[in-house]
């Protein structure tokens, strides 16, 4: 029987490894060679001129966010640049109506966004064409986007002039793509509506530096070819870089259905992946301080220098839409990266589930039986398991949960959330530990070979569902359960901590990506499930160290008996050390928003406001000023000398008859605004039955509709629109009972009144105009 097993794990062994090469795959009709492209780039790449473009598009032209003026003089000059750098250039204007797609966020919101792409060409003897591309909006009003993502452009136009000096045998194509940060608006608008026929493959630029982020999440992810192609040259040139793959379902099946521009290019099947900067955006991300300062001639010269070697080696065979293996895992070890291509995947899937089936019957077949005890014995530790589980997983948080009350704050992990994630680890391994000693006190079965079959089937039913859905999604529970199998020939403590080892690596590539804050905002925002997701998790690992006490070898109930002092006292320690570590630091500061706001009473007040508590050092150096505090702690509002208001509202409503409604507001700006909102609320349902001007009804999606959405007993509805603004509003709606309007509109400050300069604290600027109306 011994030499069975062992052959048998061997071959497992041997499969795993053949499973782990990058083989060819049947791609059509697509191939990858690592011969030049003819016509060769020059390499005399400038950072100084890539630097200049930067400079001119954070800091001369300023915020870009889409639609506004600052985008359209952004719009301009690459249009004037291009066309100097021999290039035929012409503007794609569109204007896309968005509706929330989020189920985390369940409010009806309706966005109207405008603005251009800017498409720019250079034919060559051969119509296949690489096409380059970069965002040029930035995030907000008042951020100036010098990182992201003037770096990316000022580098795209740097490779534009350097394509311009001589002829090629490709054909290339650059896009400059607006309102990327309202959701990819502007390259899904490209990709539907522009003849993709030529596209050999896409490169994507966004927040360029190093170490190099090489991009290949999407709905579906970039051919594993062009993928291999990008690293072996990345590591010719010893430039430090990190693979970013779909490794979260959010990333997938967000919203947005990708992380940048190149997203929507592998939607429509043509090979893409994006280059950026590896990590988790510090503090300037989408903030006031992402300036020219964040840049630097270094990272510039590398990356700039690094994409016309990337585009002379990598030479597609065909162009237009192609097909690929997109479910495939990419394993990053140092600068070398193995793929581990869908066929090996269900190789190793097939092959882990008969291993299950053979180490289940062959259970069954040994003498010892599974039942021994007594019933009591069952109850107990069949409700014990799950109660440690839940309990350790609901203690992860105690030691925030208790320093966000003392504190009064919401979020305590913004300046280090890698030190809050190692003490989440560790108490969770200190209450885990607690826990099994409390249930190995506890009469149980003897023999503990139940307590791996529960474990190995509960593996088993999640790995075949995962299976079914994503086969690479199914991955880390696959390891786990091979893992878990395996402790009926070794019941070690090595394969109890690696068998979620992919799930630890899940995290970490979390933690070190900008989907961290949403992701640990959405664990703050509904607790009660990932305290049961996490709990559920904990239940294997419960019912393997239980395994492994009743079968080791080891004297591991003595090792478990001097562990629980140290392992209660270090998990109180990592409770209270949770206060002492700081919650905003210069890097990550706290974001604070302070608006000039003129109110439907036509009095002017400034609001400061946060996320978070707002930090007494702020409500100190403001004590000398009459203050009043609302029942919101994060909202502080100052009265201040009243001035003209940037624009002047009228409004008339008029009944025609069976609640419905026409709605009409004339509004005279003084200065452009930016965003208009409008927000409509009611206890009954309502819905807007005309209207053009501000969201066109005609232009619709089908699954979008301009009616209350029902939420804890009311019905509401947001609308925005980016620039241009017109004049009046108009609508006919059609409602039930009295509706509250809502208008909000938000123009930059380029003079704020007061300043904040204090360390550790972000301030965004804004003026706001906001009315109310019922009708």
């Amino acid at each position: 029987m011994r030499k069975n097993k062992h052959g048998f794990l061997l071959v497992v062994i041997i499969l795993f490894v053949f499973c782990s090469l990058n083989l060819p795959q049947p791609l059509t009709p697509m191939a990858y060679n690592s011969a030049p492209a003819s016509g060769k780039v020059s390499k005399d790449f400038s950072a100084d001129k890539a630097y200049e473009h930067i400079l001119h598009l954070s800091e001369k032209i300023g915020p870009r966010p889409a639609g506004s003026p600052n985008e359209t003089k952004a719009a301009q000059y690459l249009y004037y640049m291009l066309e100097q750098y021999g290039w035929k250039v012409r503007e794609q204007p569109f204007s896309k109506i968005v509706g929330n797609a989020n189920p985390l966020k369940p409010e009806h919101k309706i966005q109207v966004i405008n603005s251009q792409n800017i498409i720019a060409e250079l034919p060559g003897a051969s119509p296949e064409t690489i096409l380059l591309g970069a965002h040029y909006d930035s995030a907000d009003v008042s951020t100036p986007g010098a990182i992201d993502n003037a770096s990316g452009v000022g580098v795209l136009l740097e490779i534009a002039r350097i394509l311009g000096q001589e002829k090629h045998q490709k054909s290339y194509q650059i896009v400059f793509f607006g309102a990327e940060e309202n959701g990819l608006v502007g390259s899904q608008y490209f990709t539907a509506q522009s003849d993709l026929s030529a596209i050999q493959w896409m490169l994507n630029l966004d927040m360029v530096g190093t170490p190099l982020e090489i991009d290949i999440a999407g709905k579906t992810s970039a051919p594993p070819e062009l993928v291999d192609k990008v690293v072996t040259l990345a590591r010719q040139e010893q430039i430090p870089f990190h693979i970013s793959r779909d490794f979260a379902v959010m990333t997938r099946e967000g919203s947005q259905g990708g992380a940048s521009d190149f997203s929507p290019f592998l939607d429509q099947s043509i090979p893409a992946l994006g280059l950026g900067i590896a990590g988790r955006a510090e503090g300037y991300y989408h903030r006031p301080e992402d300036r020219i300062e964040r840049v630097t001639l270094q990272s510039l010269d590398t990356v700039g220098k690094f994409i016309p070697k990337l585009i002379e080696s990598v030479e597609v065979t065909g162009s237009g839409q192609k097909t690929w293996d997109s479910y495939y895992l990419p394993f990053q070890l140092g600068s070398f990266v193995v793929i581990i291509p869908t066929l090996g995947l269900r190789i190793l899937f097939i092959l882990t589930i008969f291993f299950t089936v053979f180490s289940v019957s062959r259970s069954f077949r040994d003498q010892e039986p599974f039942i021994q005890g007594n019933l009591k014995e069952y109850v107990l530790i069949g409700v014990g398991i799950p109660g440690a589980a839940f309990l350790a997983s609901f203690l992860s948080g105690a030691g925030e949960a208790l320093w966000q009350l003392l504190k009064g704050r919401v979020y305590l992990w913004q300046a280090y959330p890698g030190v809050f994630l190692t003490l989440r680890v560790i108490l969770v391994l200190c209450a885990l530990l607690i826990f099994l000693k409390l249930l190995r006190s506890l009469p149980q079965p003897k023999g503990g070979k139940l307590y791996w079959l529960i474990g190995v089937l509960t593996l088993t039913l999640l790995t075949i569902i995962l299976g079914l859905y994503r086969i690479d999604l199914a991955f880390p529970f696959l390891f786990w359960l091979l893992c878990f199998n395996l402790f009926l020939y070794y019941p070690s403590i090595i394969l109890l901590f690696i068998g979620p080892y992919f799930i630890y690596k899940t995290h970490w590539e979390l933690l070190n990506s900008q989907q961290w804050p949403s992701f640990y905002e959405t664990i703050h925002l509904y607790p009660v499930l990932f305290i049961v997701l996490y709990g559920l998790l904990f239940i294997p690992v419960l019912l393997g160290a239980l395994y492994i006490l009743e079968k080791g070898k080891r004297p591991w109930e003595q090792m478990l008996k001097r562990l629980l002092i140290p392992a209660l006292l270090v998990g109180v320690g990592c409770v209270l050390g949770t206060g002492l570590i700081p919650n905003y630091s210069r890097a990550n500061p706290q974001p604070i928003t302070v608006q000039k706001v003129w109110t439907e009473s036509e009095r002017v007040i400034l609001r400061v406001s946060s996320t978070d508590t707002l930090p007494k050092s702020l409500l100190k150096e403001l004590d000398s000023q009459e203050t009043k505090i609302g029942e919101d702690k994060k909202v502080l509002e100052l009265p201040i000398p009243s001035e003209k208001a940037p624009l002047q509202a009228n409004v008339s409503v008029t009944d025609t008859g069976e609640r419905l409604l026409n709605f009409k507001m004339a509004m005279k700006y003084g200065r452009d605004p930016y965003l208009v909102r409008i927000k409509l609320e009611s206890k009954k349902p309502f819905k807007i039955q005309e209207m053009v001007d501000f969201v066109p009804i005609a232009k619709l999606p089908k699954k979008i509709a301009l009616e209350g959405k029902e939420r804890d007993g009311s019905y509401a509805l947001l609308l925005e629109r980016t620039p241009p603004h017109q004049g009046t509003i108009q609508w006919k709606i059609a409602a039930e009972g009295i509706v509250k309007c809502s208008i909000e509109v938000v123009f930059a400050d380029q003079t704020p009144r007061y300043s904040i300069n204090l360390p550790h604290i972000s301030p965004d600027y804004k003026e706001v105009y906001q009315d109310v109306f019922e009708f």
